[in-house]
């Protein structure tokens, strides 16, 4: 049997990317001098607040803690926004390698959003959420890549 726990665990993990990635774009906003890019990078953090907030809801309705702080994040993210960092300071805020370093991190979101619907422990009205959300940053991330082109 499912256990609450389990689905509360994924879903947290979830929070925790949206985290990270409302967290890179800001850092992707102090770092660029593009206008465009910052209305593009804006919206994005919008978007992420509001899955934030969605995944939160099904949290607390399984009777879960959601990830309290705004700004926890993984392992795995921490070292995305470090890379950030890095390659921002060493080129200066060059638009490609910004684009670059978004185009990193909506992947790993991406990648994240599909594992946790790969699993089966998630009931399927959360599922459907989560695809909804997904298609989301599959978008972004095709805008991102045709923003490099």
């Amino acid at each position: 049997m499912i256990k609450d726990e389990e689905i509360v665990e994924s879903l947290n993990d979830l929070v925790k990317i949206n985290n990270d990635r409302i967290q890179g774009y800001e850092k992707a906003v102090e770092d660029n001098e593009d206008s465009q890019l910052d209305s593009l990078f804006r919206h994005m953090i919008v978007q992420s607040q509001n899955f934030r907030s969605q995944l939160a809801d099904h949290i607390v309705r399984i009777d879960g803690t959601a990830v309290s702080d705004a700004t926890s994040t993984d392992v795995s993210s921490k070292i995305h926004r470090a890379w950030i960092d890095i390659k921002s300071a060493l080129t200066g805020k060059d638009r490609d390698t910004v684009l670059s370093s978004v185009e990193f991190g909506e992947s790993a979101a991406v990648e994240a959003y599909e594992d946790a619907i790969e699993d089966d422990h998630l009931p399927a009205y959360i599922k459907e959420q989560l695809q909804n959300q997904l298609s989301e940053l599959r978008a972004a991330l095709d805008k991102i890549k045709a923003l490099r082109k």
